[in-house]
């Protein structure tokens, strides 16, 4: 299988072999500077962390959420944060009867 770059270009062994004599060479990180990270999901505060949540969830779930998502023109987590953002808006009371169902 082959090694491709971002944008699909093949990754040959002539570029391994110069990558590997540039990293040897070392680099000056007296010029690097610090990238931005992503973006806030917060409306309200944009410097603000957004944490991360995970699940597991069956494969086949999985491949249905992703494939409506991607009909939708959506991420699987869009998906995820507006299912997350209409269960945290449900009222308290609906919320605790539905947790005793089992």
């Amino acid at each position: 299988m082959a090694v491709r770059t971002k944008n699909g270009r093949v990754v040959t062994d002539a570029d391994l072999d110069r990558m590997a004599v540039e990293a040897e060479a070392g680099y000056d990180l007296s010029t690097w500077k610090r990238r931005a990270g992503r973006p806030s999901l917060s409306a309200t505060n944009t410097g603000a962390h957004s944490p991360r949540v995970t699940t597991r969830v069956p494969e086949e779930l999985r491949a249905r959420v992703a494939s409506r998502a991607s009909s939708e023109g959506k991420s699987v987590s869009a998906v995820m944060r507006s299912l997350l953002e209409a269960y945290a808006g449900e009222d308290l009371v609906v919320r605790k009867s539905s947790a005793h169902r089992g």
